[in-house]
């Protein structure tokens, strides 16, 4: 079994956490969440992370530390992921991006990088 970890930001608190990935099916699928700083992600290396998948919940995750949501949104400016509550609008944790949730995609490519 291939892990990995990649990094999202929660636009609520201006947080970031840690999101183990697991590779399944020729898929990833997101198994668990967990809160972290900058400077230890960075040490870890999770900010270099690069992997392409659905990023599919698997039915025991756990969700943003923060606000609890297990959805997510990639900004279409910086590209780097943020947790959603289903706003129809929102700002990127990551970049600061404001606009509205206009489209979904069924596989996205994900790197790490640049807090």
């Amino acid at each position: 079994m291939k892990a990995e970890v990649i990094l999202m930001k929660c636009p609520e608190s201006r947080r970031i956490y840690g999101v183990r990935v697991e590779e399944r099916y020729n898929d990833w699928f997101r198994t668990w969440a967990f809160p972290i700083d900058e400077r230890r992600a960075s040490h870890e290396g999770f900010d270099r992370t690069e992997i392409r998948g659905s990023l599919d919940a698997t039915d025991d995750y756990n969700g943003c530390p923060y606000c609890g949501s297990v959805k997510f949104v990639l900004c279409g400016r910086c590209g780097k992921l943020s947790c959603w509550n289903n706003e129809e609008r929102m700002t990127c944790g990551w970049c600061g991006l404001t606009g509205d949730i206009a489209t979904t995609e069924d596989d996205v490519k994900v790197r790490g990088g640049g807090y």
